[in-house]
């Protein structure tokens, strides 16, 4: 384990105290969410029983006690402005569903909206025949008492017809025909006080009709009737100019729709508008504050209030925003709410059908239940705590949905435990990243000293010695101690480097006396015995002198590599010659060369070398393949070719023969290592391939040794 690894554990362990920290915060907000239960479903509790006891909205939701009908319509609440020019793009942000009328081909889209005392309806009508009305033309010859169709100069077209109430609670028949696309004004259809007044324009009845390919879109805003009144709409189709006017879509045909205008008695039934009331908005608006909203239903599940603050800030989050109390505390406040926000919810929201309406199949089971209180996820994807609970007593007429924001933690954003548990976490993480940092420190520190010390010690193991450090801790005691320490290694080394020059030297001198004290004894007097003891004497001189040769011969090598001049030379005519000399040299070894050329085989294989030094080299190579050789084949391999986009030379010499173990391979390039036995009765000290090596790095360049499927092919490679 390195020492970064152990400081960062070290670190780690400091995150032990927010860790047991967080593990009581959970607790504490387990115990603080329940609190934040009761104490909403006590607030709902009081709302529902003042809420009950308000006249005013007994009144709106006694109004709305009606029982539904397919034919209802529910006008939502626009909270931004409608303009009436027949497209519907401000209507796309309604949440209310639209209601569709079908027959055969046709289709009716209608939505409705109120706002400002006004209704607003959007049809959207597939037709495809769509006839404007056009008003009949007065004929020259009508004679006197005779009038053109009543119903032929109010409409011939297709037409879009409601019937509705105005402020003194009186039906109203509106028609809405056009001549053409375009803003229009309704027109009345009643017959109740005379014919004089069907087709008088409406004032505050206005339209646009907008052609489309599929048939016309019609934007309508009429005055807003009261809640739960009788309201029918109906288009009437016609397909050619002079048709009877029977084909019809809606919620209430319009010959019903005029017989109920005039007052007569039928037996077709409009259904009732709906929408959410202001009063109910007035009654419900003191119990909502920042973060918090509330929704009352009637006792048929449709929506008659909805005051929304869910997003308003709270006085806690206005404390930790940013533009008004700092950056620090705002990311205080945002990383404990991130750890907040992880806790697992696992209840189902409250049932809606478009937001509008609860659904009809569960409002006789919500009549019977008791208030509940759930943490939810809502469709905006806002965390929340919710209630829902009925008003009225055992037979309710309506229903109360309140609901508090708890995607923030408000709960937890004024108290100090926020702000300490998050100063304790930012510390451990500050203090870990220190220990982290200065473990960094010392790990560079420490492989630095450590490249250092690998470099320190050549290949060949001449020592080049440990720059010292200047630094006052032990890293740089350790650096010092160890600089010195080669230092002394060094002079130790340079003392044995020189010690066989010493040793030559002192040994000629006694070496030659033995030599020449033998070669002048008079072996005519020496018996058998003794002239043999005389020969193995001699020879053991001879191998003597030779071993004191070698080893001069090996330092002054090294020194003569070291101060060699470098020059180019031109490689495949320095190998060319060399093949000539070895075979010369070597006239009983079958000696053939192959030259590789990286480009076109003309080239010139120019290499900055030197050739004294080159062909030391190469020749030792030539006499161990030779020597090593079974067959007495040897071939010499010249091949130009790139490494790492720079130009490269290899010269290898290969020989049949035994293989050399993997494992002897990285040795065989090492002074004083010979694979030779001694039963030839030369001397070898194993230094040919170390200075082949030796001579191969003076050139910047290495050797290799590989296995081939014969034998063994031995050389070096430089670059061009």
């Amino acid at each position: 384990m390195n020492l970064r690894t152990q400081m960062l554990l070290a670190g780690a362990l400091t995150l032990a105290v927010p860790v047991i920290g967080w593990q009581s915060v959970k607790q504490l907000d387990e115990s603080l969410r329940q609190t934040r239960v009761d104490a909403q479903t006590l607030k709902v509790a009081n709302a529902r029983i003042a809420l009950a006891e308000s006249d005013a909205l007994r009144t709106v939701l006694q109004a709305s006690r009606t029982p539904a009908t397919a034919n209802d319509l529910y006008a939502e609440h626009a909270s931004f402005p409608l303009f009436v020019d027949g497209y519907d793009d401000e209507w796309q942000n309604l949440q209310g569903p639209a209601f569709n009328f079908k027959n055969n081909e046709d289709q009716v889209s209608l939505k409705l909206a109120n706002r400002e005392n006004k209704l607003y309806l959007f049809f959207d009508i597939r037709d495809s025949s769509v006839i404007y009305h056009k008003p009949p033309t007065l004929r020259t010859d009508l004679a006197e008492g005779e009038y053109l169709d009543a119903q032929a100069m109010l409409v011939n077209g297709d037409s879009v017809e409601l019937l509705v109430s105005d402020a003194d609670g009186r039906m109203k028949h509106a028609i809405f025909r056009t001549e053409a696309p375009g803003a229009m004004v309704g027109v009345s259809g009643s017959k109740g006080r005379g014919a004089r007044q069907a087709g008088r324009r409406l004032s505050r009845y206005n339209g646009f009709w907008a052609a489309t390919q599929h048939g016309f879109q019609l934007e309508l805003s009429i005055p807003l009737p009261a809640a739960s009144t009788p309201i029918g709409i109906a288009f009437v189709d016609v397909d050619q100019i002079g048709e009877t006017r029977s084909q019809w879509l809606g919620t209430l045909d319009h010959n019903s729709i005029a017989a109920l205008a005039s007052g007569q008695s039928i037996s077709s039934k409009p259904g009732n508008l709906f929408y959410a009331s202001q009063t109910a908005d007035e009654r419900l608006f003191s119990w909502v504050t920042r973060g918090t909203r509330a929704r009352l239903f009637d006792r048929q599940g449709r929506l008659q209030s909805d005051v929304n603050s869910l997003y308003e800030k709270t006085l806690e989050e206005f404390e930790f925003d940013p533009a008004e109390r700092g950056f620090f505390n705002a990311v205080l406040f945002r990383v404990f709410a991130y750890f907040v926000a992880d806790t697992e919810i696992r209840d189902q929201p409250f049932e809606l059908t478009d937001d509008l309406h609860l659904p009809f199949n569960e409002v006789d089971a919500l009549a019977v239940r008791q208030a509940e209180t759930k943490h939810y996820v809502t469709n905006e994807r806002d965390v929340v705590l919710g209630t829902l609970v009925a008003i009225g007593g055992e037979s309710p007429t309506g229903f109360l949905l309140f609901e508090s924001n708890e995607d923030l933690a408000s709960a937890y954003s004024a108290s100090s435990v926020a702000r300490l548990f998050s100063l304790l976490t930012l510390v451990s993480l500050l203090a870990g990243f220190v220990l982290l940092l200065y473990a960094s420190l010392l790990s560079m520190r420490i492989r630095s000293l450590s490249k250092l010390a690998t470099r320190a010690v050549a290949e060949d193991g001449r020592v080049r010695g440990l720059p010292q450090s200047d630094a006052k801790d032990e890293i740089g005691d350790l650096s010092r101690n160890l600089s010195a320490l080669l230092e002394r290694s060094a002079n130790y080394t340079k003392y044995l480097e020189a010690l066989s020059s010493r040793l030559s030297h002192e040994l000629r001198t006694p070496l030659s006396v033995v030599k020449t004290s033998i070669e002048n004894m008079d072996r005519q007097k020496l018996d058998a015995e003794t002239v043999t003891l005389m020969d193995r004497a001699s020879g053991g001189a001879d191998q003597l002198g030779a071993i004191i040769r070698a080893l001069v011969e090996s330092t002054r090598l090294e020194q003569t590599v070291q101060q060699a001049q470098m020059q180019e030379i031109d490689l495949l005519e320095w190998f060319r010659g060399s093949l000539a000399r070895y075979k010369q040299v070597y006239p009983g070894a079958q000696i053939s060369a192959r030259v590789k050329y990286a480009g076109s085989q003309t080239e010139k294989i120019a290499v900055f070398a030197a050739p004294e030094l080159l062909q030391q080299a190469f020749d030792k190579l030539v006499n161990n393949a030779v020597g090593f050789s079974t067959d007495g084949q040897v071939t010499l391999l010249l091949e130009s070719f790139f490494q790492h986009n720079r130009p490269m030379a290899r010269l290898l010499v290969a020989n049949n023969g035994e293989s050399i173990a993997e494992d002897r391979q990285a040795q065989l390039f090492d002074p004083m290592f010979s694979e030779r036995g001694a039963d030839d009765g030369e001397l070898h000290l194993g230094l040919g391939l170390y200075i082949v090596r030796m001579i191969a790095e003076a050139h910047q360049g290495s050797v290799s040794v590989r296995n081939t499927t014969n034998g063994v092919e031995v050389g070096l490679v430089i670059p061009q």
